[in-house]
C-alpha cells in the first residue's frame, strides 16, 4: 500500500512540473520593435529614451542618435502591434518611420540601413 501511494504521490509531482515547464503563455514571449524616427536634435532623442524606458511594457530601449534608428525589446504584453509600438514615441508618434515588429528569436530583424523604407 505505500508503495502505491509514494508511486501515485511521485506521477503527481512529475506531472505537475511537466505542465508547468510545458505551458507557455503570450506574456513570456519577448516582442521587438524598430523603426527609423526622425528626430535631429540630439538632446531630444535623450530626453525621449529616458521617457520610453520608463514604460512599463518596455525591457530594452535603444535610440541611435546617428542613424535615428530605434529599437525595443518588450515585457509584460500579449502582442505588439505597429500601433502600439508607435504609440510609445509619445508626441513624436508621427516623426516614426519604416516600423517592423516581430516575435524576438522567431522573426529576422531586417538589418540596418532599412533598404525597403521610404522617408
Amino acid at each position: 500500500m505505500k508503495g502505491i501511494l509514494t508511486a501515485a504521490i511521485i506521477g503527481i509531482f512529475a506531472l505537475t512540473g511537466w505542465s508547468q515547464t510545458s505551458t507557455v503563455t503570450n506574456s513570456e514571449v519577448t516582442f521587438f520593435g524598430q523603426c527609423l524616427i526622425e528626430v535631429l536634435d540630439i538632446q531630444e532623442m535623450k530626453t525621449l529614451e529616458t521617457e520610453m524606458r520608463n514604460n512599463p511594457y518596455i525591457k530594452v530601449c535603444r535610440l541611435d542618435y546617428n542613424t535615428q534608428r530605434a529599437f525595443i525589446l518588450t515585457k509584460s504584453t500579449e502582442t505588439l502591434t505597429e500601433e502600439q509600438f508607435t504609440s510609445w514615441f509619445i508626441g513624436y508618434s508621427d516623426k516614426v518611420r519604416c516600423v517592423q515588429v516581430g516575435v524576438h528569436g522567431v522573426d529576422q530583424v531586417k538589418p540596418f540601413p532599412f533598404v525597403d523604407c521610404i522617408k
